[in-house]
């Protein structure tokens, strides 16, 4: 369970409970996005864009993940860093959503909606992820072999194995832990409620949202030069074939995140596969680099 802290006050950021609200935030945002902002990342928590996948039933909108998908889009047009910040912190809350307890999801969702960023965090390539033992009452989250990529994000969601190597994650608020560097404490203290026991197909949906909302980044990268007079009309193909596949992803992640069937493993499986040759095919290897 994520509290409050005294440091983070900031104007509470306009509810977006239709597709239309979330359509409109981006049309105030767009100006914002374009204009020479010193910290792009800053616009984020003010336009209530960081809560539209907040499921209804916790007070979120309502809303479809093909509008997700046009919200990264569009943001990627005017500032592909802010939306690489939306990304990480949209397939963060995806990982709380699959895992966190009910009580846990109300409390992190509650900072979401007062502006919070949540950033997933993950291990410089090549490290080990850190363990989590119990220690008392809390628990201890032991980095010393691992070296994590930070971010401006307000809370670093951070996967990590339990005792017996069962996959888990902890939140650790990024005001007040220091993440690498030479001051940073080999060992962590986490409370209790600050750990997600990850569900059995958490990482697979994370990694099908990481593929979504690539494909739609890539989609607002490069869709003006390829619809401009002149261009190849081979990339006009490939434009299309992308935005198929992010249109059948969108309503595959609805059906999940709705009605909670059963995961097929080799379906997600073939959808990032076609999500990232779409991408790849629209873009070459020059995409955003987002690592998961």
């Amino acid at each position: 369970m994520v509290v409050s802290t005294a440091d983070r006050l900031r104007p509470v950021p306009v509810a977006l409970t239709r597709e239309a609200d979330v359509l409109a935030a981006l049309d105030r945002l767009g100006p914002s996005a374009t204009s020479r902002n010193p910290d792009p990342a800053s616009i984020l928590p003010a336009s209530g864009l960081l809560a539209m996948s907040i499921p209804a039933s916790f007070g979120g909108a309502d809303i479809s993940n093909l509008i997700v998908a046009e919200a990264v889009s569009r943001l990627t047009t005017w500032d592909a860093e802010a939306a690489e910040k939306l990304i990480r912190h949209l397939v963060a809350l995806e990982l709380v959503r699959t895992s966190g307890s009910t009580e846990q999801r109300k409390a992190i969702y509650g900072r979401v909606v007062l502006g919070d960023v949540f950033d997933l965090s993950a291990p410089r390539e090549g490290g080990p992820p850190p363990r989590l033992v119990q220690s008392g009452l809390a628990f201890a989250l032991d980095n010393g072999g691992s070296d994590f990529e930070t971010s401006a994000a307000d809370w670093q969601v951070i996967r990590a194995s339990g005792a017996r190597s069962e996959p888990m994650a902890a939140i650790l608020d990024s005001k007040r832990v220091l993440l690498g560097g030479e001051d940073a404490s080999p060992e962590l203290t986490v409370h209790p409620d600050y750990i997600l026991s990850l569900g059995v197909n958490a990482d697979c949906l994370a990694r099908l949202m990481t593929a979504f909302l690539m494909a739609a980044a890539t989609r607002g990268q490069v869709g003006e030069k390829t619809l401009t007079s002149g261009a190849d009309p081979s990339a006009a193909i490939e434009l299309e074939l992308l935005d198929a596949m992010i249109q059948k992803a969108a309503s595959l992640i609805d059906g999940i995140q709705v009605d909670d069937p059963p995961i097929d493993l080799a379906q997600i499986d073939r959808f990032c596969l076609a999500l990232d040759t779409a991408r790849l095919r629209c873009v070459g290897d020059h995409s955003p680099a987002i690592r998961f």
